[in-house]
């Protein structure tokens, strides 16, 4: 099921973001519904603005910032290998590096403004004899120049690599049904099977596990989380009563929000939930206990091409009521890939080729 949901996202977000500048932006049969409206709007207490819009043929699958001058995106544009773009100005201008590695890429984490990490997914000998060889690309100039770095003990794609705050580097690996967390001590040059059970779960384009603190929640069928060690030791294991996990925000040991079927939130620490939203959202995230953002979505146009009408809504109450703009944009949640908090009441989301700014007022 899993699998199959993956392969519709991919194909939603194919057919959205290759939507015919002719299409018109009204179909009448249905009215107001199906307006095609590409302006965000502000929920209140908070300003959203453009930093930048990418102007590419293609795909952007997630961004980071170093700082609050240097940042990089991981593209996919159509016609050629995937590439990364720099910038050094805050996202106000960036250059293509121009990777011409023919590989599929996955994910990208960087360390630093110099050591990056691409993972992709190798398909040298396809389609007749994959031997799928555990593959990443790293750099270590700033994206200038990247290595190929074979693991021949290892068999599987590396997915969502993430770097704690000692530097070391978890991901997800992934063949066919089996899923482990990986842990690299020496960025990315070796790495050990830290938790392996045949419950886990995965998803590619949402959430497959978390770190927090000394912990690390992963996810597991049927909505389980696995919580365990920086050694890999299991601590607990909670049950939510989802299908699936969507995204995870652990703003502290007892208060999670997590998107499955519904958005809900525990207050205990996965001991017990409740609902806070009913339908499709993502998070984009919680500052504290109270204050969040996420992506909700309020109604859909019933025609044979994807079209969702979402808006960003904030909460001060921890998800009780919301704060929504009177005006709905067009297929936000499909969209976004991923954001990142630049301060005190300050995100920045990457929404199809736009990266905008979430502020507090």
């Amino acid at each position: 099921m899993n699998k199959l949901i993956v392969v519709l996202a991919a194909l939603i977000l194919t057919l959205s973001c290759d939507r015919n500048v002719d299409t018109p932006t009204l179909i009448e049969e249905f009215g107001e519904v199906c307006n095609y409206i590409e302006e965000i709007k502000s929920p209140e207490g908070y300003l959203v603005s453009v930093i930048s819009e990418i102007d590419m043929f293609g795909g952007l699958r997630a961004f980071q910032f170093i700082d609050e001058n240097v940042g990089y995106i991981l593209a996919s544009p159509v016609g050629r290998s995937f590439t990364v773009l720099k910038t050094v100005d805050g996202g106000q201008s960036w250059t293509d590096l121009n990777i011409d590695i023919p590989q599929n890429d996955r994910n990208m984490v960087f360390k630093n403004e110099n050591l990056g990490i691409i993972t992709v997914h190798d398909t040298y000998g396809c389609p007749s004899n994959c031997e799928n060889r555990a593959v990443i690309l790293k750099t270590e100039n700033g994206g200038i120049d990247w290595a190929e770095i074979e693991f021949e003990e290892l068999k599987g794609i590396f997915y969502h690599p993430t770097f704690d705050a000692e530097g070391n580097l978890y991901a997800i690996l992934k063949l066919d049904d089996q899923t482990k967390l990986m842990k690299s001590t020496d960025d990315a040059e070796s790495w050990e099977t830290l938790f392996s059970s045949p419950n886990l779960d995965f998803s590619l384009i949402t959430f497959s596990f978390e770190l927090f603190q000394d912990k690390i929640f992963i996810s597991g069928k049927d909505g389980t989380l696995f919580v365990v060690d920086s050694n890999g030791n299991l601590l607990k294991k909670i049950e939510t009563n989802q299908s699936s996990i969507w995204d995870l925000e652990i703003i502290d040991e007892d208060n999670l929000v997590m998107v499955s079927e519904n958005t809900i939130k525990s207050t205990n620490g996965g001991e017990t939930w409740e609902n806070i939203y009913e339908g499709s959202t993502r998070i984009i995230g919680f500052e504290s206990t109270n204050k969040g953002l996420m992506f909700l979505n309020k109604s859909y146009c019933p025609t044979d091409y994807y079209q969702a009408n979402d808006l960003i809504a904030a909460t001060t109450d921890g998800g009780t009521t919301w704060k929504e703009p009177e005006e709905t944009a067009s297929n936000l949640r499909i969209n976004y890939s991923n954001s990142q908090k630049m301060g005190d009441g300050m995100w920045y989301v990457l929404v199809g080729k736009k990266i905008i700014e979430i502020k507090e007022n």
